[in-house]
């Protein structure tokens, strides 16, 4: 692999309140003769919520400090030039962001010396319809259309390439890339999918049905879910959003269309540990 030299630190302030954590990546990368473009520790820091492309342009890389949220905030940020990620891990179950803290100073040496590996992980596009207007997102882990009253179900019409597949009344729905499966989808009852696999996985959130169930879908479909009355006399509103990061409201007849971007993510790993292994690590019996 590339030999790596400049790096992007981005710190979650939560769990390295006082930054010792990233002031000790910066020292380890300086002694290594290696250059630190940046250290973000904060929206505040970041321009229309996002990093300039600039200092994205003058970085070969970006160690993230945090958890697995942080890897996904990091992407969020980043996702208008991506850059490959390493996750040291301050957080709990670390699925994406595998490296532990006390091995910050042999993963900087590698990193340098190009001993390290690469994963492409799969992103999803969003594409807001509402009040005549298209707007487009990104994200790593999934898009999630849930109800906004904490009272009523929604009702939701699901489309598969343009043609009605099915019509469910349920909290929500998931809509989850190969990274996303072992998040939100899994806790919803969603199966959990290679993150090399390039598919779509669609996931009801409570269901009004004893029969429904997780779809997985290909890269090329294409899923829209639109927003329907139920009953006149319901609250019709919903929510859509993408990484748990931007958050639109939709009102009836909104609709939302979700596939598999252009765009990958990159994952630098240390090792070629499988997914399964750290699995049956993290969360296994």
């Amino acid at each position: 692999m590339e030999n790596l030299k400049k790096f992007l630190i981005i710190v979650n302030r939560t769990k390295d309140p006082d930054l010792a954590t990233a002031k000790e990546v910066e020292s380890t990368i300086r002694e290594t003769g290696c250059l630190v473009t940046g250290i973000l520790q904060g929206d505040d820091l970041y321009e229309e919520g996002r990093v300039p492309d600039d200092l994205l342009l003058r970085s070969d890389a970006a160690i993230v400090l945090g958890g697995d949220g942080t890897i996904i905030h990091a992407s969020h940020v980043m996702r208008h030039h991506p850059i490959p990620m390493i996750g040291v891990n301050l957080g709990t179950v670390g699925f994406l962001s595998d490296v532990p803290r006390n091995e910050i100073r042999g993963m900087v040496r590698r990193l340098t010396w190009g001993d390290y590996y690469l994963e492409d992980r799969m992103l999803l596009e969003g594409i807001v319809h509402r009040e005549g207007r298209e707007e487009k997102y990104i994200a790593l882990n999934d898009a999630v259309f849930a109800r906004k009253s904490l009272l009523r179900l929604i009702a939701v019409e699901i489309y598969l390439n343009g043609r009605l597949f099915d019509t469910t009344e349920a909290d929500g729905i998931i809509i989850s890339s190969p990274t996303g499966s072992t998040g939100y989808n899994l806790s919803a009852g969603g199966p959990i999918v290679s993150p090399s696999a390039e598919v779509l996985i669609l996931t009801p959130i409570s269901p009004y049905s004893l029969s429904r169930r997780s779809v997985v879908f290909g890269s090329e479909d294409a899923i829209t879910l639109k927003l329907v009355a139920k009953r006149e006399n319901s609250e019709n509103k919903a929510v859509v959003s993408f990484d748990g990061y931007d958050n639109i409201d939709l009102d009836v007849d909104d609709y939302v269309e979700v596939r598999a971007s252009r765009k990958h993510a990159s994952l630098i790993r240390m090792t070629e540990k499988s997914m399964y292994e750290i699995l049956r690590q993290k969360i296994g019996g």
